[in-house]
């Protein structure tokens, strides 16, 4: 059983808490936040062990095997680093880092620490995520030919103007809390590297992108049109056409329905869906394995690479990436 502890006590902390408790290969013993009030309280809210006020601390414990990284993703270098440079294995939600430059650095540490460093791309491990995979590489719809996909929530009136997502000073914009979630899912759906890339956006009064779209074209025509949306709920099905039919996903980040030529595949979420990534991470670890067979170092350096390519064609530039 592997012992978790959990980094930072916001809500997406709280999502995995109460899914960990259906994992047969994990389980939660300590909460830390810098907040020591809060990691009491959420300690007595989840019925773990332990709670602290100090990273560092939680990093120096023999509690914990692994921890799971719910923090701003302006912190998960750092804080993944801390915490694989006292051999602990590593969960880090999406997305892993800022920018390319630093997600290889995590790596470089999980290496010379030899620790599990995995991306926490929870839509990854769903049952309907891996159909989609299997379906596209059985063949038998062909090549791609055009892709639709959109992800959007109306997070204006969250956090005001110091808050996360509109920091400039914390990576916050549309494109990394939300946008990597089309952009992680097409290399589910075709493994070409895209020929050309271009992007749009709208931008809120702090400097942040709220909303955007990327298109992408490939070596053999196909389309694909990813849309992120901090302004408005966008959860239109996702649309693929292949040469021989088409494939829809409802709800793709958290997907429990696709259909490929009108034959409809349908499964049921096992918790709220965290469970799947946490076993396959945990197992990982059991079977002394130092990188997921899914959410490989590849697959999450392939997204940083779309994210960093976007941001480039966009412009943004975070004040503390020229440090």
């Amino acid at each position: 059983m592997i012992r978790f502890g959990i980094i930072g006590a916001g809500s997406i902390a709280e999502k995995f808490a109460r899914d960990i408790k259906l994992s047969k290969h994990a389980t939660a013993v300590a909460i830390a936040s810098r907040d020591l009030k809060r990691a009491e309280e959420f300690k007595d809210k989840f019925d773990i062990k332990h709670a602290f006020g100090s990273y560092e601390e939680l990093a120096q414990s023999d509690l914990i095997d692994a921890v799971y990284i719910a923090t701003p993703h302006s912190f998960h270098k750092e804080q993944s680093i801390l915490f694989m440079n006292h051999k602990k294995h590593v969960l880090c939600e999406k997305p892993i880092a800022v920018n390319t430059k630093e997600f290889e650095e995590m790596v470089i540490s999980s290496k010379e620490n030899k620790v599990l460093l995995m991306e926490a791309m929870w839509t990854k491990f769903l049952p309907a995520t891996i159909k989609v995979r299997e379906v596209v590489q059985s063949g038998k719809l062909g090549a791609l030919k055009s892709a639709y996909i959109e992800f959007g929530q109306d997070l204006r009136g969250r956090g005001g103007d110091n808050g996360r997502l509109f920091n400039m000073n914390l990576a916050g914009g549309a494109l990394l809390d939300m946008g990597i979630y089309p952009l992680s899912y097409m290399l589910n759906v075709t493994d070409m590297k895209h020929k050309t890339l271009t992007a749009r956006a709208e931008y809120f009064h702090t400097g942040v992108d709220i909303e955007s779209i990327v298109e992408l074209s490939y070596p053999n025509g196909a389309q694909a049109t990813l849309i992120t949306s901090f302004m408005e709920v966008l959860d239109a099905p996702s649309v693929f056409e292949f040469e021989n039919g088409v494939m829809v996903v409802d709800h793709f980040h958290q997907s429990q329905k696709i259909v490929v030529n009108d034959e409809i595949f349908e499964y049921t979420h096992h918790g709220e869906g965290f469970v799947y990534e946490i076993d396959s991470f945990a197992k990982t670890i059991e079977e002394n394995l130092l990188e997921n067979q899914i959410m490989t170092h590849e697959q999450t350096r392939l997204s940083m690479n779309l994210l960093d390519e976007t941001r480039k064609v966009l412009g943004i530039k975070y004040p503390f990436e020229d440090k």
